[in-house]
């Protein structure tokens, strides 16, 4: 089995060998000690190491919470935050960061392998799996039903084949389009217009179900008469949030 590696940035040598021992009994390679923002953005390119364990107080032009900002930027690195201080101030500029983790000092080494494990899987299991949206476009290419989905603008930016097939535009024609302008839905019930609930959906962040019959719009000028459900795809890290919209 690979050895798990592991970069510190920490600027207080004492500090820094004591917890290098202690990862070391712990079972992990600790692939260099940095002391400056600016080194361990250098060792993290060289190195990428499974984790990186950040210290917020550091040397340098900027601290370690603006090193993961930086280091966000260009790699998917798990960081783990350490540090003396727990002020409300630091802890939301930390959460913005998007970190695995933030540690008060004294830690004890369980809990640092805990965390430490912890940060390796979730991310090998991000790898490994793909994101929310890649993984449901890849269902939907094997789906019966129609799928498609569509961002936060309401353009469409994936179609599957049963999309195709039921709505008669090919997936290149569908693409960037504005869903309710080139379907057209309008609620076949008296629950109010699709349009409108599908806003609510988006402002509301939650799996909807709209009414359960809708007329829509094909290529060909023909109206149609489906059922319409819609749910929101969420990312772990919050960003890029897009909405599936099944017809049948």
């Amino acid at each position: 089995m690979q050895e798990k590696s592991i970069l510190i940035v920490e600027d207080e040598g004492v500090v820094a060998l004591s917890m290098q021992a202690a990862l070391k009994k712990l079972g992990y390679k600790v692939v260099g000690i940095a002391v400056t923002g600016k080194e361990a953005i250098a060792l993290a390119m060289e190195h990428k190491p499974d984790v990186i364990l950040m210290d917020i107080h550091i040397k340098g032009d900027i601290d370690g919470i603006q090193t993961t900002e930086k280091l966000n930027a260009i790699t998917d690195i798990p960081v783990i935050f350490l540090t003396a201080y727990a002020d409300d101030e630091t802890v939301q500029r930390a959460i913005k960061t998007r970190s695995h983790s933030y540690l008060v000092k004294p830690y004890n080494p369980r809990e640092l392998y805990s965390n430490i494990e912890f940060a390796i899987y979730k991310h090998r299991m991000k790898s490994r799996l793909g994101s929310n949206q890649e993984n449901l476009e890849l269902f939907l290419t094997k789906s019966a039903c129609a799928g498609l989905i569509i961002d936060m603008q309401n353009s469409i930016v994936f179609a599957n084949s049963a999309a195709e097939m039921l709505l008669g535009w090919t997936r290149e024609e569908m693409q960037g389009k504005k869903f309710f302008t080139l379907v057209s839905p309008t609620a076949s019930t008296a629950d109010g217009p699709v349009e409108d609930t599908i806003k609510g959906v988006l402002s509301l962040e939650a799996i909807h179900y709209l009414p359960p019959r809708a007329r829509v719009s094909t290529k060909s000028d023909r109206i149609k008469t489906v059922s319409l459900k819609t749910g929101i795809i969420r990312e772990e890290s919050g960003d890029n949030r897009h909405m599936l919209i099944l017809l049948q």
